[in-house]
C-alpha cells in the first residue's frame, strides 16, 4: 500500500504539469495576452492542485495505517515520512487550487473597475506585462550568473586537483552547469516572450538568428535575449 501511495505520489504529484500548451492564435493587444495567460496558468494550477491533493490524500491514507500495523521502526519512519509528504502535497494543492497567480489577481482588478475604458485596460495591461517580463529576465540573468559561477568554480577545482577520478567528476559538473548557463542566457520565459510579442508588433523589427547571421545581426540577438 505505501508503494501505490509513494507512486501515486511521484505520478500525479510531485511532477508538476509542464507540458507546453497548444498554441492559440497571436492575441492582438496586451489586455487580451493577458486575459489568455491568466486563462492558461488558472486551468494549469486547477489540473496540478487537485492532482497534488489526491496523491496527497492517497499517500496519507495508506500511510497512517501502515505505520500503526508496521513493527520495524525504519519502516514506521518511512511510513511517518510518507504522512508528511501527504499532508505538504495536500497544502500546496491548495495553494495552487485556491490562491490566484499575479497574472489571474491583476486581471480581477482589472474587471473590478468597470469604468476602465479598453484604451486603459490596455495600457495597464502592457505595463503590468513589461513589469512581469523584467522580473522573468532578472530572474534568467541570475541563474546565467549562478551557473556560470558553479561552472568556474567546478572547472578551477578540477585543474588544480589532484586525484583523477575528482577531476573527471568536477569538470562533468562544470560542463553540465556550463550546458545550463548557455541554454538559460539564449532562452526565454514565457513573459519575456509576449511582451517581445508585442514590440515586435509594434515596431515591425525581428533580430534574424539564421545561419550565416552578420555580427551586427549576432549583437541585435545576444542584446534581444539578454
Amino acid at each position: 500500500m505505501a508503494c501505490i501511495a509513494f507512486a501515486a505520489i511521484a505520478l500525479l504529484g510531485a511532477k508538476e504539469l509542464r507540458a507546453e500548451d497548444s498554441k492559440p492564435p497571436v492575441p492582438q493587444s496586451a489586455y487580451e495576452i493577458l486575459v489568455s495567460k491568466a486563462t492558461s496558468i488558472g486551468e494549469r494550477n486547477s489540473t496540478t492542485g487537485w492532482a497534488y491533493i489526491i496523491s496527497g490524500g492517497i499517500a496519507l491514507g495508506g500511510s497512517i495505517p501502515a505505520y500503526y500495523l508496521s513493527k520495524e521502526i525504519f519502516s514506521q519512519a518511512v511510513f511517518s515520512i510518507g504522512q508528511t509528504l501527504g499532508v505538504a502535497a495536500i497544502g500546496y494543492g491548495s495553494y495552487l487550487v485556491l490562491i490566484d497567480d499575479e497574472y489571474t489577481s491583476y486581471l480581477k482588478l482589472l474587471r473590478s473597475a468597470p469604468r476602465l475604458s479598453f484604451e486603459q485596460k490596455e495600457a495597464l495591461s502592457r505595463q503590468f506585462l513589461i513589469a512581469a517580463s523584467e522580473r522573468s529576465r532578472n530572474i534568467r540573468r541570475i541563474r546565467v550568473i549562478t551557473h556560470g559561477l558553479t561552472a568556474g568554480l567546478n572547472f578551477l577545482n578540477a585543474f588544480t586537483s589532484s586525484q583523477k577520478d575528482l577531476k573527471t567528476a568536477l569538470l562533468f559538473v562544470g560542463g553540465i552547469n556550463t550546458l545550463a548557463a548557455v541554454a538559460i542566457g539564449f532562452g526565454r520565459s514565457d513573459e519575456e516572450k509576449l511582451i517581445d510579442g508585442l514590440e515586435r508588433k509594434k515596431t515591425g523589427l525581428t533580430p534574424d538568428l539564421s545561419p550565416g547571421v552578420s555580427p551586427q545581426g549576432l549583437v541585435l540577438a545576444l542584446e534581444w535575449r539578454w
